[in-house]
């Protein structure tokens, strides 16, 4: 067996070594928490051994110019499938999957072919595999942080933190549409019992209700929206599928077709396209938006993060939150580009920057610890929903990049709160004050986090953000004043470096506060090994993605510009002007130059050679200044 099938061996354990571990777990009683952490320490070395192997063969692609380069290959190209087609033939790789759950059609279907069929149909690539490793690296100190606190029935608490873990990260390797929604909804069942039963106080149950009816209602509108998705986007042969890579492959060309229609004067086809898109637009986003929370979906917020267990709030913030910016760039903008392009800035774009100024302010007003860092959480993520929607190469590569700096530095923030709620059972912010005589080390460490959490250049959001704002500043959207929002967004940064400052003000400077311990036997020193490395090596890696970040854009570099050729070519049929593909980078120098650019997408993937397929100089010119490359 070839190392190649070893790794797809190892991604279908991702998922299902954190639901064997959730079954095992509570067998161990009051030992539950040694089980868990070292099962959760299996699985990160696991994830590690997918990550290095997948990482180095992803980084290698981009110098395959007959796939970065050719416009006809615009869908997800998954690696490490489990049940690869290629695979029965030997140690080869075509991306797809023969592992079929449900079957919608009586006839066979070919080897190698998605057809009417459920598929368990998981795989790797540049956008997921950073976030997989999140939430494998996630987990372990949650558990340390949760070490003490949890002293009621441990074994099911940690169980249902592995069945949290196993939905979050099968959602983020599934490539099959309702295998993607099991997933997504499959998180909501954990998070409900682990805030309803181990919540802080007596409105634990009331905040778990709120936070599962309100996301449930939104997931069901999405689930409208991926039904709609797979209907409206048939094979050639009139066959619908689940396949995340073939409706994007159906999609693209779909409208491809409408637009050569548009231009030769029949536009019929091409409005009715952008109507359908913008139906499906407004259910998929109705789900996500509550799950990132985006402003005014956001009133779940509070009373669910104040009421979790610290460790539960930091898988909140870290991973749940992400489901959903995930599901924008994963759904959204590849299955309905033109409406994204239409009404993703101008619309959403408009809600998540108020959210922005607005959770700033929330946060500032907060008197607790935790909602300061849970509005400035919501503040954060409108500024990556804002990228995502620039739809353009910095925007998308910065946006995905910081849902793991973002999952990061709010998660060790979230964890590090853990270390006054062990000894005070608070995080009243009125409470405290003079920390840093009292517990110096813990001080420099949160510090370091906080500098993280507002983008000090050299740690990790920094260098997230500022391609964001690259974004926004080259959105090209029209009828659309970018700059407008590229400010606010630059505000966002300033407002959370005021709030959190004022925060570490009142905690840890002024004369010494701080409440009455909870108990003669809770801890009264300085970090203790366990605290240490439970947020000191979060902040670590803060630093090593703040200084190195190449590594992780390289390997999502080659889907990446699929994505931003998607939005280009979106871009163009709204604009009613013809696409041509530009080369905008150099060739590898091994690698020969194209001899020509590509022509025009054509039927099936293939590049237009005909008339249609043409375009005079004066056209280029007149498409390249819409765009605005000139």
């Amino acid at each position: 067996m070839s190392e190649y099938a070893v790794i797809r061996v190892l991604v279908l354990l991702l998922v299902l070594l954190p639901l064997v571990s959730a079954v095992v777990v509570p067998a161990f009683g009051r030992v539950a928490r040694r089980a868990a952490l070292i099962l959760a320490l299996l699985h990160l070395g696991v994830t590690g051994a997918v990550v290095i192997y997948a990482g180095m063969w992803l980084a290698e692609r981009n110098n395959d110019r007959r796939v970065a380069g050719d416009i006809g290959s615009l869908h997800f190209s998954p690696e490490f499938v489990p049940g690869d087609s290629a695979g029965y033939a030997g140690d080869g790789s075509d991306g797809r999957t023969t592992w079929t759950v449900l079957s919608l059609s009586s006839k066979p279907t070919p080897r190698g072919a998605s057809g009417p069929n459920v598929q368990l149909y998981l795989g790797v690539d540049g956008l997921n595999l950073w976030l997989v490793a999140l939430a494998s690296v996630m987990l372990v100190p949650v558990i340390l942080v949760s070490w003490e606190s949890v002293q009621q029935r441990p074994g099911a608490f940690y169980g249902w933190l592995f069945v949290l873990q196993a939905g979050v990260i099968g959602a983020f390797l599934s490539f099959d549409v309702v295998l993607f929604y099991v997933f997504f909804e499959l998180t909501l069942i954990p998070s409900f019992f682990l805030i309803g039963n181990w919540g802080v106080t007596s409105a634990r149950r009331d905040a778990a209700r709120k936070f599962f009816l309100y996301t449930l209602a939104g997931s069901l509108l999405t689930l409208v929206g991926v039904i709609g998705v797979v209907l409206t986007n048939p094979s050639e042969d009139g066959s619908i599928t689940f396949s995340i890579p073939k409706l994007m492959a159906n999609v693209q060309e779909g409208m491809h077709a409408a637009h050569l229609k548009a231009l030769a004067g029949d536009g019929s086809a091409l409005a009715a396209k952008h109507q359908t898109q913008f139906w499906l637009f407004l259910a998929l986003m109705a789900g996500f938006m509550v799950k990132v929370p985006i402003w005014p979906f956001h009133t779940w917020l509070p009373s669910a993060y104040g009421e979790a267990p610290t460790g539960v709030t930091m898988l909140l913030s870290a991973l749940m939150a992400k489901l959903g910016t995930f599901g924008i760039l994963r759904l959204v903008l590849p299955l309905v580009p033109d409406a994204a392009i239409q009404y993703g800035l101008p619309v959403i774009g408009g809600f998540a920057a108020f959210g922005i100024v607005y959770a700033a302010l929330c946060a500032y007003a907060s008197k607790d610890m935790k909602l300061v860092i849970a509005y400035s959480s919501v503040s954060h993520l409108g500024f990556l929903v804002l990228g995502l929607f620039a739809f353009n190469r910095e925007g998308l590569a910065g946006s995905a990049l910081h849902m793991v700096n973002h999952g990061l530095s709010t998660g060790a923030l979230f964890a590090s709160l853990g270390f006054l709620m062990d000894r005070y059972r608070t995080t009243d912010i009125a409470k405290f004050g003079g920390l840093m005589g009292r517990y110096p080390n813990f001080a420099i460490l949160f510090f370091a986090l906080a500098l993280a959490s507002v983008g000090l250049p050299g740690l990790n959001n920094f260098v997230s953000e500022m391609m964001m704002l690259a974004g926004l500043f080259d959105a090209r959207n029209p009828g659309l004043k970018s700059l407008a929002l590229a400010v606010v967004a630059a505000t966002g940064i300033f407002l959370s470096a005021w709030y959190v400052f004022t925060m570490l003000r009142a905690v840890f400077f002024n004369p010494l506060k701080e409440p009455e311990p909870v108990a003669p036997e809770a801890p009264a020193g300085d970090i203790c090994r366990r605290e240490f490395f439970a947020f000191g090596s979060l902040a670590a890696l803060c630093l090593v993605l703040g200084l190195l970040p190449q590594p992780v854009l390289d390997t999502m570099k080659q889907d990446v510009r699929k994505l931003s050729i998607v939005g280009d070519a979106a871009r163009a049929r709204v604009q009613g002007v013809p696409y041509v593909y530009v080369e905008d980078e150099l060739p590898p120098a091994n690698v020969s130059a194209p001899v020509a650019p590509p022509e025009p997408l054509g039927k099936g993937g293939q590049n237009k050679g005909d008339e249609k397929g043409k375009v005079n100089n004066k056209t280029k010119a007149a498409n390249k200044k819409a765009d605005g490359k000139e």
